[in-house]
């Protein structure tokens, strides 16, 4: 993941995910509470956890992420994804994708956005 990427607050409500940081500096969200982790941390959020995760680190950052139990979050990463040819740079898409929309159809539900 770039420096300065990360999710925006969603909420699973099937699944209860985990995050072990492999490399990088990364700043997670859980219900309010906020923490940073560096290499070898793990952080988990249990299905009904408002949450979002960043890299606030200056380097490309990786995560090794799970939920639990599986199946339909793979399921929406293949239905928003497009096949990375060039690892160094992302993908453009033309149109990006619906993501609440299709969030909501595996049962992921993304916060509003804060209001100005």
């Amino acid at each position: 993941m770039p420096p300065q990427h990360g999710t925006a607050p969603h909420i699973h409500h099937r699944e209860d995910e985990s995050f072990y940081v492999v490399e990088g500096e990364f700043e997670f969200s859980r219900d309010g509470e906020t923490i940073r982790a560096g290499a070898g941390s793990l952080f988990y959020v249990p299905r009904g956890s408002l949450h979002a995760f960043k890299n606030v680190g200056e380097e490309r950052g990786r995560l090794l992420m799970s939920q639990t139990p599986g199946g339909l979050h793979e399921r929406f990463f293949e239905e928003i994804g497009e096949e990375a040819t060039d690892r160094t740079t992302p993908p453009v898409v033309a149109e990006p994708p619906d993501l609440s929309a299709i969030a909501a159809k595996y049962g992921t539900e993304m916060a509003a956005p804060p209001a100005l």
